[in-house]
């Protein structure tokens, strides 16, 4: 396995690290800033080195980039989140497809977001990038299936973390007062009474405890898996009924 982050190596080998080596795995860490080609590329290159080969490649990356209205927005902001949330995507699956394509054989998973497929106020970047790997996700998928290559997108929503972190950014841009345990109370309440990604839901079959990063986790592994052999362009929500 190899994995790789914006954070220095010797933390990915104290902790995610160790966590794959006690399964009997053995690893590969990496600081790398995938938005960048060159790291990209030498990442992928120094993992072909170690294990000789690449058989699935999941991106699971992303920033929340900037809260605040589009005319009040700077293009270096624009551009740097599209540069973590989708070009880091497509640098990954350039890398690693020519190996796939070698072997006629491979699994992508992309990480996009329940933002890729409704509006979030105030997040135009995130909601941009988000969408277009699900567009890239379902093209790349049609141009590599004749080599035996799976790509599939999935879609987390509903994680009390993250929605914390949007409902309070939007509430500072729009300088409005946030209590977080209110926020948090209602995230945990019956579905009937329940906020998820910053709305209040109606009883419209929404989970009681929305999702978490252990149920986005469970769909990346049957993706990996040979039972999930012809299922390929699809984006697959993961929020608790968040998204439909």
């Amino acid at each position: 396995v190899a994995i790789c982050d914006i954070i220095p190596v010797a933390v990915l080998e104290e902790t995610v690290g160790e966590q794959i080596r006690a399964e009997g795995a053995q690893v590969l860490c990496f600081q790398t800033d995938v938005s960048q080609e060159e790291p990209v590329k030498q990442m992928v290159q120094q993992t072909l080195d170690q294990f000789g080969t690449i058989d699935i490649l999941a991106n699971v990356v992303g920033i929340a980039g900037p809260t605040k209205d589009v005319w009040d927005m700077s293009l270096t902001e624009w551009q740097e989140t599209l540069a973590v949330n989708l070009d880091s995507v497509f640098l990954g699956c350039k890398y690693v497809l020519p190996e796939m394509i070698r072997k006629q054989y491979g699994r992508v998973i992309n990480f996009s977001s329940g933002t890729g497929k409704q509006p979030l106020s105030h997040r135009a970047p995130y909601a941009a990038s988000k969408m277009a790997v699900i567009g890239f996700t379902r093209t790349l998928a049609a141009d590599v299936g004749r080599y035996n290559i799976t790509v599939n997108a999935i879609c987390p929503g509903g994680h009390e973390e993250r929605s914390l972190e949007l409902a309070r950014g939007r509430a500072d841009y729009l300088g409005e007062p946030f209590d977080e345990e209110a926020f948090r109370s209602r995230f945990r309440a019956t579905p009937e009474k329940s906020v998820i990604a910053g709305r209040w839901c109606a009883d419209e079959g929404y989970t009681q405890k929305g999702a978490g990063p252990e149920d986005a986790a469970a769909i990346a592994l049957f993706l990996a898996s040979d039972e999930a052999g012809n299922m390929t362009g699809q984006d697959i929500n993961s929020g608790g009924g968040v998204m439909w």
